[in-house]
Parts: C-alpha cells; structure tokens; sequence
C-alpha cells in the first residue's frame, strides 16, 4: 500500500493510474480492480441523498468527511483511487467506496439489472451458462450471481479453506446457491473474511459453472477410469509432504508411467513419520486430512464414482481387485476404438495394486481385496462355521462354484428369524476361509474351489451321508445364518 501511496503522489498522470492499477491488482481481486481508475457517476436522483442512509463504515465515513464529503452527488466525478493516498485509506475501504458508487447505480436502475431485472438477468446469464456471462453479472454491482445449474452444490462436498468454511458457516450458507445476490461487501464485514475469501468465492463459482464439479455425465461403463484420472490430478494438487504420505502408504509411485514393478512396500505410519520426526498418530491424522482433501478436489464427483463402483462390485458379488480395475480401464479402450483414447486410459501413472488400496483407504465400505493369493486366517468359531458352510456349498456344487452362486445358496431362509447376510461382509468372510480358495482367472466371476489337501479334513467334519438336496445347505450349518447368529462378521472381520 505504501508503493500505491508513492506512485499516485509522485504521478499522477496516466502512467500513473497503470502503475497503480498493477498495484491495486495485488492488493485487491480482479471484481473491483476495472472502475477505481474511472470516474464514479451518481445518479442525478440521488445525489442529495446523505450518506447516513447508506449505512457506510466508521472509517470510510471518516474518510469521506475529511474531504468534506456529506452527500452522494460530492462523490460525482471523482476517482477511487483519488482516495488511496489518503491515511487510513487500505485496500478495504478503497473496495467499499467502489462498490458504495456501484450501490447507488444499482438502485437507480442503470446497472441492468432492478428488482424483477436483477433475477432475469440472472437466469439470462444461467441460460448462457459461460463464465463471461457470470463475470460480467458479478462486475455489475459487486454481488455474486450463481447460476441455476450449480446452486445445488454443498459445500460440504466442495474443496473449501477452513477460512472460506468458517464464512459460509457464518452466514447460515449451506450451498453454493445460498450466495446467490449476495453483496461483496456484505460478506467482507464477516470476521476472517478479506480479499483471498472472496478470490476463492469467485473461483470456486468459475469452476462450477465450467463443469469441474459435474456429475451428471457420470456413466458406469467409465466411472472407473474417470476415477482413477481425478485421484492422479488430484494428487498433484496437493503438497508435496501430504502427497508423500499418502504415496508412501499406498506403495505407489508417480515418477513415471504405469509400472507395477516400480511400486513400493506399503509403509506405517511410524515408519513414515520416523523420517520427518513425526509421531504415528500426527501421520495418522494428516493422512485422513488428505483423503478428506482428495474427496474434495473435484466436489461430489470422486464419492459419486466411489458409489458407482461400490454398487458395481456389490451388484456382481465380486470383490474389487487389481485385476478387475484393469479389466474395467482396457475393456472401456478396446470399445473406444480410438488409439489416442486406449493411449489415455493406459497411461496412468499409478499401478492397479496401488490404486485399489488408495480406494480402500478413501471407502472402507468397498469390498477390496489388496492381495488374492492370502495365506488363510482363521479368527474365532463364527468364522470357522462359515468355512465349513461354504465348503459344503462348494462340494455340492461339485468342487467349484462362483462367488455369486455360493452367496445365492447360503442365502436361503434357514428360520422365522433368518436374516439375509450383507454382500460386504461376506466377502470379507470369505479371506478367513481355510477348506477352499478363491480363483480369478476372470476377475468379474471368480470361483470358489475346494483345496485339495483339505480334502479328508472336511469329510472329516461334514457329515454328509445322506446328500442334500441341490442348492440347499445341511442342517448342521444352517443355524450359522440366523438373526442371532448371522456372522457375527462384526466381531471376526472388523467392521464394515
């Protein structure tokens, strides 16, 4: 401010105002920068209104009386920047006086837009839907015009600083329409709220109306590689430590093109933090922070396409894995039929492997499977009476069944207080099983088998000398499936 008060004082000519307006656009955001060099016109209906009525602040009106100004029509003719030299005089209220002048034009009908003008407006510019038309509503009288596509967005799912979150929570804004009409200078009275708030404000409206926070294109057969593409850009969005972190949890690495060979171990959080003289828990917490910011970057988008597939997998009662994802990519390039589209979904710098485990780490309620050949692990008796029935499902079925088939059949009622099992912890279950193994010679259907050297063991246990009939499961683990009984998967597996 004090470069802007020498450069007005030492030239005030033409090169002057240029030299100052370079100054200004440092100080203050692009919305007021335009009219402090031009001369502010008060309509003629006003100008013997006194500025009492227009509610100004402590120091503006200060200001204004050292100059003898008591009334708008003394304003006429005069410049904004007329002022900045002035004591007392900051960027703040240079902006108040601009937008006071903008005021007085707007009630007087010549900023396009008065009471019925202003909202058809607004849908003119919602019609046009380009930020041309959005920047020039916002520069007509200093308040903010969303347009009617994107007022629908929270902020809760938008990537929001803590600064901007405090002054949406300040004036009762839960969605990005709830700024709709809202005065610049309105918000600049709220606490913690100055020139980079309303920057942001300004740029998170730009963004929305061009489509960066979208999520009505969302199409199932491309929700994973368009996944995928928004975690990589929204990885190098973010710091550089917070990037590592999170890299360095998942095992991946972004250096050069897709490359599983070139993943790292997984590493903890004590063996990440050791380096930086951090404490596991302080790791733990910003790695959380970072998903949180990562969910963000791109509004609702990342958890749409998390839900998207999540269903997908529940749907094919199919765990996602590192085979499935890839399957997912090439299928969706082989159908494009273009080599530039089939070059951009292999050109991911990120392995499969370690794009499952950041989509776990992002979504718990995704059924991933981080590795297919697990050494089995048996927790308690819950888990083993579900090996056991799922075992006798598999040699029913004559030693292999799919995943789905088995999940069908141990569904059947099995009481009055029989309760269908969760997709989700079933095959969560289906990692602590002993008496079979998993298969995924196609990722979308593997099979269940039983093992060949737990052959005498399970005729051991099961009883099976009178055969069931097809597709129905033994009495003797039937009971495993009631209401009190039905998995205890809680307790075995963690929760969902």
């Amino acid at each position: 401010m004090k470069a802007l008060r020498q450069t007005v004082a030492e030239n005030p000519s033409g090169t002057g105002c240029m030299r100052e307006t370079a100054h200004l656009k440092i100080a203050v955001p692009q919305l007021a920068v335009h009219s402090f060099s031009k001369a502010i016109e008060i309509p003629v209906s006003l100008r013997d209104q006194p500025l009492d009525a227009w509610q100004t602040s402590a120091r503006l009106t200060a200001l204004l009386s050292r100059f003898g100004i008591r009334v708008l029509g003394d304003l006429h003719g005069r410049k904004v920047v007329d002022f900045a030299w002035e004591k007392n005089c900051g960027p703040k209220t240079l902006y108040e006086l601009d937008l006071l002048a903008r005021r007085a034009q707007f009630q007087n009908g010549k900023a396009s837009c008065s009471h019925g003008g202003w909202a058809n407006a607004a849908r003119s510019a919602d019609a046009a839907g380009s930020e041309a038309a959005v920047a020039e509503m916002q520069e007509d009288a200093g308040t903010f015009v969303i347009p009617e596509s994107v007022r629908h967005l929270s902020f809760d799912e938008l990537p929001l600083t803590t600064r901007l979150a405090n002054v949406a929570r300040s004036i009762s804004a839960r969605t990005l329409g709830d700024l709709n009409g809202r005065n610049t200078f309105e918000l600049l009275q709220y606490k913690s709220c100055g020139w980079c708030t309303i920057s942001e404000i300004q740029q998170l409206i730009e963004r929305a109306v061009s489509g960066e926070f979208d999520v009505g294109q969302i199409e199932e057969a491309t929700a994973a590689t368009e996944l995928l593409s928004l975690l990589e850009q929204g990885l190098t969005k973010l710091p550089l430590r917070d990037r590592q972190f999170v890299l360095a949890r998942i095992g991946g690495e972004m250096g050069s093109a897709r490359n599983p060979r070139g993943d790292r171990l997984c590493l903890s959080y004590a063996e990440i933090g050791r380096p930086y003289g951090l404490t596991r828990a302080r790791v733990h917490m910003v790695f959380a922070n970072t998903l949180v910011t990562l969910r963000k970057t791109w509004g609702p988008r990342v958890p749409r396409l998390l839900e998207v597939i999540k269903w997908r997998c529940l749907s094919m009662i199919c765990p996602l894995t590192s085979q499935l994802l890839e399957k997912w990519i090439d299928s969706r390039a082989a159908c494009s039929g273009s080599r530039a589209t089939r070059d951009h979904f292999t050109s991911f710098r990120l392995s499969m492997e370690a794009h499952v485990r950041l989509i776990a780490a992002m979504d718990k309620s995704i059924p991933c499977w981080l590795e297919i050949n697990h050494e089995p692990r048996r927790i308690d008796d819950s888990a083993g009476q579900f090996d056991l029935a799922l075992a006798h499902v598999v040699r029913e079925a004559g030693g292999h069944i799919t995943v789905a088939q088995a999940y069908r059949q141990l569904s059947h009622p099995g009481g009055r207080e029989y309760r269908r099992p969760r997709i989700e912890n079933f095959l969560r279950m289906l990692l602590s099983v002993d008496f079979t193994v998993i298969e995924f010679k196609d990722p979308q259907f593997p099979i269940v088998r039983l093992r060949a050297s737990n052959g005498e063991n399970l005729r051991a246990q099961i009883r099976s000398d009178q055969p069931s009939a097809p597709g129905k499961t033994s009495p003797e683990v039937i009971p495993f499936f009631s209401a009190k009984r039905i998995f205890r998967e809680h307790a075995a597996v963690g929760p969902c």
